[in-house]
């Protein structure tokens, strides 16, 4: 076969943009022997599927996975350092395979996102170690197209992304952890940065590449579904240090959102689920706050769940819906002005001046709210309750 007609086949594959899967199985169709490539942090992104392949992938794999001990005597080779410092191709011998092995760098203008291994199930031929620099090169064009490259560059992205999305476990979060030589902190909070509309402010990139620079070095910071995402240590998740992130992502369409504490790394999929839940609690209920704690939104996350194939308003007290109607027939704001009694801390000065009315006003609606429906505004019980319900009356509406 003509090396000129497998650079052609390379090319061609790409252009088709089938993914890099179909790239991979054609390069290691070109190349004769089986193909992997895997990423910095040592997440297995593709590998080949030609005939005989699977043998192979069998020894060297583990449910699709590299093997940590593998992995510790390329590291202790230092082939892992060469390979990353280098665009040439380097072919080693490793004790664990009876074959050579051909690798080389992906490498973006940021520097190494993935290595591309060969194994020389068949002799390599002169002519492989360029072609195989131009398979690198395809695969970055790929990555590229796909919009995969975009944060690979941090060795730890991947390693997030598979903790959210729940696609590796623990084990193999754990080894990919140490290949990269990350630790974490025993105590952690997430820290999610969202712009509604990054038209109106600096980009995530920008804001990434200015907080890396601010936030203490035990931080991690990556872009991840539309949000600026940051795991620090719980110490340093302080009043100043959200003013000085708030400073930096600036803006009135921009919310800061802070999880609750986690020890364990695997439950970073659950503070990201409580960032997801203030953007949506925000955007039901309208929140004026730019900085939220999920635990000032936890009872309406609780309410959004229960809500879920059940009917939330069958909870709420009547008088509730009985006010709404009075308001609606004689244009009163009776619910309104109780609402924001009770959520002043039933203090009257403070309600009456958020609604910009007179401390009077309120204390009439008050008295024909209690009037109107029986109810007890002096009452904790009733007050309460009261105050549960037109919460999950603003979740349910």
């Amino acid at each position: 076969m003509e090396n000129s007609y497998r650079k052609d086949a390379i090319l061609n594959a790409l252009i088709e943009r089938k993914g890099i899967q179909y790239l991979t199985d054609i390069a290691a169709e070109m190349l004769g022997n089986p193909m992997l490539l895997y990423d910095i942090s040592g997440k297995v992104i593709s590998y080949s599927h030609c005939n005989g392949d699977d043998e192979i992938w069998k020894a060297l794999l583990h449910e699709g996975n590299l093997i940590a001990e593998y992995t510790k005597v390329t590291e202790e080779k230092g082939i892992f350092e060469e390979l990353l410092n280098s665009d040439e191709p380097l072919i080693s011998k490793l004790p664990f395979s009876p074959y050579r092995i051909m690798g080389c760098r992906v490498r973006d203008k940021d520097g190494p996102i993935g290595i591309v291994t060969i194994v020389e199930k068949n002799p390599f031929r002169g002519e492989d170690e360029e072609l195989l620099v131009i398979i690198c090169k395809s695969i970055l064009f790929e990555m590229l197209y796909s919009e995969r490259t975009a944060m690979q560059t941090v060795p730890y992205f991947s390693i997030f992304k598979d903790i959210i999305e729940k696609t590796a476990n623990e084990q193999d979060i754990i080894e990919r952890c140490r290949i990269s030589g990350i630790t974490f902190p025993k105590f952690m909070q997430l820290v999610a940065v969202k712009s509604i509309d990054l038209r109106n402010s600096i980009s995530l990139y920008l804001m990434r590449d200015t907080l890396v620079h601010i936030l203490p070095a035990s931080s991690y910071c990556v872009i991840y579904d539309g949000s600026l995402i940051s795991v620090l240590d719980k110490k340093y998740v302080t009043t100043d240090m959200i003013s000085t992130i708030q400073s930096v992502v600036g803006g009135r369409d921009t919310r800061i959102g802070i999880s609750r504490p986690f020890e364990n790394i695997m439950s970073l999929s659950a503070a990201f689920g409580e960032m997801k839940a203030i953007q949506r609690v925000y955007q039901k209920l309208e929140v004026d706050s730019l900085i939220i704690h999920y635990e000032d939104i936890l009872l309406y996350h609780f309410m959004e769940l229960a809500s879920q194939g059940n009917d939330l308003e069958q909870f709420c007290r009547p008088e509730i819906r009985m006010m709404e109607e009075y308001d609606q027939k004689y244009n009163a704001s009776l619910k309104e002005s109780v609402e924001m009694y009770l959520e002043s801390g039933r203090n009257v000065q403070q309600a009456a001046r958020k609604m910009n009315i007179h401390k009077n006003t309120l204390r009439y609606r008050l008295e024909r709210a209690e009037d109107l429906f029986d109810i007890d505004l002096t009452d904790e019980n009733t007050c309460f309750n009261l105050q549960f319900s037109l919460r999950m009356y603003r979740m349910i509406r």
